[in-house]
């Protein structure tokens, strides 16, 4: 499966589908799911070094300075320079240990797939916190 490493802070916004579009300055021919990975720099509040949702990409455009707001960026100081990747039907998983890598990189993983929030309960999604992200976030 083809993996990318993010700041960790970023990964967990993807998790959360707050993030759906992330700003490179490179391009790849490749679309479809891409296991997102968590850097190993801890900050409080995230998972470091894990794989933690497997998304879709879509498509890959020119980033414009309006794709700010999906990309969870404040400001963006040269866009013509840069791609937005669009990341689409994100799906948790149980988080899996990563050393990331840059660029995209195949890892070998089975990653095993958790209810989106808005498939069960708020109990139900309590409960899958509480098992599978609470022990390990800083």
């Amino acid at each position: 499966m083809k993996a990318l490493s993010l700041n960790a802070d970023f990964a967990m916004l993807v998790l959360l589908g707050k993030k759906t579009i992330e700003c490179r300055t490179w391009r790849t021919n490749y679309r479809g799911d891409i296991l997102i990975c968590a850097n190993a720099k801890k900050i409080k509040g995230t998972i470091p070094g894990h794989g933690l949702c497997v998304v879709r990409l879509a498509d890959i455009r020119p980033f414009k300075r309006s794709d700010c707001k999906a990309a969870c960026m404040h400001r963006w100081e040269r866009p013509e320079k840069a791609f937005a990747w669009i990341l689409e039907d994100i799906r948790p998983i149980e988080p899996i240990p990563i050393k990331g890598r840059l660029s995209l990189f195949e890892v070998d993983v089975n990653p095993v797939f958790l209810p989106r929030a808005c498939d069960i309960t708020d109990e139900e999604a309590d409960a899958i916190v509480r098992k599978y992200y609470s022990p390990i976030i800083i």
